[in-house]
């Protein structure tokens, strides 16, 4: 681990250790939503790893470069052929992040509970406490960068070049499109200019779709593009 990543642990453990203290002085039942709140937060851990997929890749690669699953940190490492193997480490890392996070999110919550007195509200006044509560939950993919590999100022220039025409050209994005995370750039499949390929993000950052764009011989105009489920390949079936 690095000195970067140690002083990130250590502060996440203090974090939680503030938030477990908050909790009980809170509620008598403080510690039981903690241990709750543990299992909870293995288990999102787990989810990321579900949600987040970056496939092994080629661009910016000397021959094909390993992928990962979860976030932030890879809970899993994807090599070729689609070889999987479960980093330890780095789930109970992430467990700790969602730890921190879900204790802090739901004492915001109790303390507007209590605030605003909604044990003594009507039922149309806790659904607009309920929708005020669900809608931060379901914004990240406005806000907060998805998994993607590191490319090459030249690879980032295809990049953004075809996530601009996927809108703005092709008018591809829909309503559930909410951000882009690019899986790889390769040559298009009739070797006139590069494909580049989306993993498409909905709500909540739930996996939608993939797409794909292929870019003129220049990269700077998309010549075709659509979107694709994720059960398909945007190489036809030339996944490394």
């Amino acid at each position: 681990m690095t000195l970067a990543a140690i002083l990130t642990l250590l502060l996440q453990i203090l974090v939680i250790l503030l938030l477990l203290v908050w909790w009980a002085r809170w509620t008598p039942r403080g510690l039981a939503w903690a241990a709750f709140a543990l299992l909870a937060a293995a288990g999102l851990s787990y989810l990321s790893s579900l949600l987040f997929h970056v496939p092994p890749y080629q661009a910016g690669c000397d021959g094909v470069c390993p992928g990962w699953r979860g976030y932030p940190l890879p809970t899993h490492h994807v090599l070729a052929e689609n070889r999987v193997i479960f980093d330890g480490a780095s789930f109970v890392r992430n467990a700790f992040f969602y730890y921190a996070v879900f204790l802090a999110y739901s004492a915001i919550v109790a303390w507007l509970i209590r605030y605003f007195r909604m044990t003594e509200r009507g039922w149309s006044r806790w659904l607009l406490f309920i929708l005020a509560v669900i809608i931060p939950l379901a914004s990240p993919p406005l806000w907060l960068p998805p998994p993607q590999p590191a490319v090459s100022v030249a690879d980032l220039r295809l990049v953004n070049n075809a996530a601009r025409d996927w809108r703005w050209q092709l008018h591809l994005r829909g309503g559930m499109d909410r951000r882009l995370a690019l899986e790889d750039i390769r040559p298009a499949p009739d070797g006139q200019g590069q494909r580049v390929c989306f993993r498409i993000y909905t709500w909540f950052y739930l996996p939608y779709q993939r797409a794909y764009i292929d870019l003129d011989e220049a990269g700077l105009r998309a010549r075709d593009g659509r979107e694709i489920p994720l059960t398909q390949s945007c190489w036809e079936g030339d996944e490394p």
